[in-house]
């Protein structure tokens, strides 16, 4: 009776353990930033890219940028505000 309660649990924990690792992560490891950041971000960005607008000119041109993304999150287009590793 125990080897067989043994075998019941050990095939439950496989199973388990085969959902997980078949399981989709894909987005598991991006973190999740906030408007603040992905603004600042953007901000940073357009700046090391030579651009000399005004801060006011670059909060609306990220703005922009971040709304069109989150309204278009199937793009392929890497968003301003995700780096990639």
């Amino acid at each position: 009776m125990k080897k067989v309660i043994f075998a019941l649990c050990l095939g439950s924990w496989v199973a388990g353990g085969i959902g997980a690792a078949i399981a989709d992560d894909s987005n598991s490891n991006r973190p999740v930033l906030t408007y603040k950041q992905k603004m600042k971000m953007c901000m940073d960005r357009e700046r090391e890219h030579g651009s000399n607008a005004s801060d006011s000119d670059l909060k609306k041109t990220c703005a922009d940028k971040i709304q069109s993304y989150e309204q278009h999150p199937s793009e392929t287009k890497t968003p301003p505000s995700n780096p990639t590793t």
